[in-house]
């Protein structure tokens, strides 16, 4: 060893390689592989182990750690990939491969400036970004999170070790201990972090996932310090074992990893290295020639591949599971050797590169790609709102007569509903929508729902504000909550108590409007929030729609928002059956695009409308289904769930204008 390299150890690419390997798989969608996401820490612990030992070798060396040559050598090994990565994704995003993306400037600046991972717990991403998301419109850089952790310790960790090392001998200890007390204490931090911030801090805050590093630096404190025995060979087989099985069992966006228990993760990792320090049958495994070459490849690998993926599958080729990670995969190394052998390799073994010029190469690189941000497109959500449309359709403060006179608020007896929408003489049927209504005063429509009633409103409010005799139009949506309350739901992002989130707003916000706005009709729209799965008190087993006792919930809470807006003075409800959120081939447990669960809803919405007069339902499904390519089109559903404005535009101009208008006159 000299004063700037550790002794290469194949078997600990081979770790890389099963990290990434885990990850690719994860993301791949593959449901066998839940927890592939545990890859990412078995990546920094490895990382802590091979930092620590570098520090640790060098000072044994010549005395002290030279920061200036190891933040030299970390530049010239990390920023060359990530920099070309983001520049690549900054110039795709000016041909429109990320239509659709918002705030994708915000991420190239923080994917650049290493700060990601703190970017994503301050996003507060909209719940119609995370149904986004779980659709397949995925944003090109979420992968950064995890380098910016890293990257974080690598700015932080050599001048710490520095004043460990210099304190441990002031007293005659060893670093170990300190090392030993550091870890142990940010393995206690991690829990405390997910009970006091919750889930998301727990899986992106870096002091809660700095444990799982510290596990590889006290590894590397060991070993420096003592005699590894050949008994330790036991570990590693263990270790990847277990290691595996976790990356099977752990669940998706919920449980271990999202209540701070990653370090006892961390503990397994470490042991694994440790007991590669000794020759044994997994050393032989994992030094294999093709895990090898894989894990020296596992930076640009794991750097390329989200990006690759996101892009493949915004083309939904609709290819088998198996055959579509091949194409990803394949298409991931590609890129990933040309980066390794035409960029990192001759950066990282450049001598022309002494630490002044790295320097100055990485804030000229630095600044290049932060120039080129402007390249992306400050895209706002495809299916926004016009404000100029949204002011000339608002509605008017003048007190007006009432369109129609509403019937009693008694209703009769309840008859039995067939399955048959058409059944129900309350539905807007498509064919009548061929001869225009022309009110004698323009019709005041509110629109409200989840996100998808924000998208199809934006349709509704252009049409509005092109005819300004006809109607006028506000959106009072509320993202991620449609009508049903209560229970709990259990979502990528972690547990949802339903009547926390939505509560205010089905409560509190729509009642307020409608007082204020005083509509001669308002237009429901609920989809995804209430079909997805849902268990009926925390903790208890998650219930399909098509599950009785979930299905009587959807009626009794459908039949409430219903009857509270009538008793506001609402003269006319009208529901409308929104068509069914478009498959992900890359998504194939995707709750939301299953027909019978909308079909649960659909069902319930039409029993409404029997005992009600005063409600009318609107098929816009029926409507879409009908128009063939409206309903296929991925281009006017480019996240499968909300229309684009466009869309919603030609389909308020050639059908839901005029049909909210009958609902309001019959």
């Amino acid at each position: 060893m000299n004063r700037r390299t550790i002794t290469y150890q194949p078997a600990l690419d081979g770790v890389r390689a099963f990290a990434v390997m885990a990850v690719l798989l994860f993301h791949a969608g593959f449901s066998w592989m839940g927890g592939g996401y545990l890859g990412v820490s078995v990546f920094f612990t490895l990382s802590g182990f091979l930092i620590t030992s570098l520090l640790l070798t060098e000072h044994r060396g010549s005395g002290t750690v030279d920061a200036k040559a190891f933040y030299t050598r970390r530049a010239r090994r990390l920023l060359p990939a990530s920099l070309l990565c983001l520049a690549v994704v900054c110039v795709l995003a000016a041909f429109g491969a990320w239509d659709g993306i918002t705030k994708l400037r915000r991420d190239v600046l923080g994917a650049l400036l290493q700060v990601f991972n703190w970017v994503k717990l301050a996003s507060g991403e909209s719940y119609a970004d995370l149904t986004a998301a779980q659709a397949g419109l995925r944003r090109p850089l979420d992968h950064y999170w995890s380098l910016a952790i890293e990257e974080q310790f690598y700015w932080l960790w050599p001048v710490a070790f520095l004043g460990i090392i210099a304190w441990s001998a002031r007293r005659g200890r060893s670093p170990l201990r300190f090392v030993l007390v550091l870890t142990l204490a940010s393995s206690v931090a991690a829990p405390v972090i997910a009970q006091v911030w919750g889930p998301d801090a727990a899986y992106w805050a870096t002091p809660a996932r700095m444990s799982e590093i510290l596990f590889g630096a006290l590894v590397a404190c060991v070993v420096a310090e003592r005699r590894v025995h050949d008994r330790a060979a036991v570990l590693a087989p263990i270790g990847i074992v277990v290691l595996t099985v976790a990356c099977v069992l752990f669940p998706d966006g919920s449980g271990p990893a999202y209540e701070g228990f990653l370090p006892l993760v961390a503990v397994v990792s470490a042991a694994t290295i440790y007991g590669l320090q000794v020759s044994g049958p997994m050393v032989t495994v994992l030094s294999a020639r093709p895990l090898v070459a894989l894990g020296r490849i596992s930076y640009g690998v794991y750097l390329f591949h989200w990006p690759v993926f996101v892009l493949v599958d915004r083309e939904a080729w609709g290819l088998p599971a198996a055959v579509d990670f091949a194409v990803k995969f394949t298409i991931t190394l590609a890129v990933s050797l040309l980066s390794y052998f035409l960029v990192e390799r001759p950066v990282r073994r450049s001598d022309w590169f002494v630490p002044s010029r790295t320097l100055v190469g990485a804030l000229a690189g630095t600044a290049v790609v932060a120039a080129m941000v402007l390249l992306v497109p400050a895209t706002a959500k495809f299916y926004g709102i016009d404000e100029g449309q949204a002011e000339a359709a608002s509605i008017g403060t003048d007190s007006v007569a009432p369109l129609v006179t509403a019937p009693p608020s008694t209703v009769a007896p309840s008859t039995s509903v067939n399955d048959t929408v058409a059944a129900v003489t309350s539905t807007i049927p498509v064919a009548t929508t061929t001869t225009a209504v022309v009110p004698p005063r323009p019709v005041r429509i509110v629109v409200v729902g989840d996100s998808t009633a924000e998208a199809t409103g934006a349709g509704v409010v252009a049409w509005a504000a092109a005819n300004p005799s006809l109607a006028q139009v506000e959106v009072v949506a509320g993202a991620g909550c449609g009508v049903v309350l209560g229970g709990y739901q259990e979502l990528a992002f972690g547990p949802r108590d339903v009547d926390a989130t939505c509560g205010a707003y089905r409560n509190e916000v729509v009642p307020e409007k409608i007082a204020a706005l005083q509509p001669d009709v308002v237009m429901i729209i609920t989809t995804v929030w209430d079909v997805l799965d849902r268990s009926l008190v925390q903790g208890g087993p998650a219930l399909s729609p098509t599950d009785p006792e979930l299905e009587a919930l959807m009626r009794d809470q459908l039949a409430a928002f219903t009857d509270e807006l009538l008793a506001d003075g609402v003269p006319r409800v009208a529901w409308i059956m929104q068509p069914v959120p478009l498959p992900t081939p890359s998504a194939p447990q995707d709750q939301q695009a299953e027909r019978p669960r909308h079909e649960v809803l659909h069902r319930v919405i039409n029993e409404i409308a029997l005992d009600r007069p005063q409600v009318r339902v609107i098929d816009l499904d029926a409507w879409v289904v009908d128009q063939s390519v409206l309903a296929t089109d991925e281009a006017a559903r480019p996240d499968h769930v909300h229309w684009t404005t466009d869309a919603a535009t030609e389909i308020a101009n050639e059908f839901l204008g005029q049909a909210l208008l009958r609902a309001a006159l019959t």
